[in-house]
């Protein structure tokens, strides 16, 4: 899935789930401390195999870590990946 039809994805679900959406800003608020972690979010949720994604989100700094699974938890939850 190309990064406009994940944003795609996630806009349609906060649009229909209210709980998806408080989720969801909670979590996108607490990528926005850590710089550049947003683009690498991206990259990350483009990887097809579950295997690679998870080497790559252990080479993150410790605090990128939570906020990144956390998204990727909260993605998979609602069958968005």
């Amino acid at each position: 899935m190309n990064p406009y039809q994940l944003i795609m994805k996630v806009q349609q679900n906060m649009q229909q789930d209210q709980n998806f959406a408080n989720r969801f800003n909670k979590a996108v608020s607490e990528l926005t401390n850590v710089p550049g972690l947003q683009q690498q979010v991206m990259k990350i949720a483009q990887i097809n195999d579950e295997t690679q994604r998870q080497q790559v989100i252990e080479r993150l700094p410790k605090d990128a870590k939570h906020a990144v699974k956390g998204i990727l938890e909260l993605l998979n939850e609602y069958n968005i990946l």
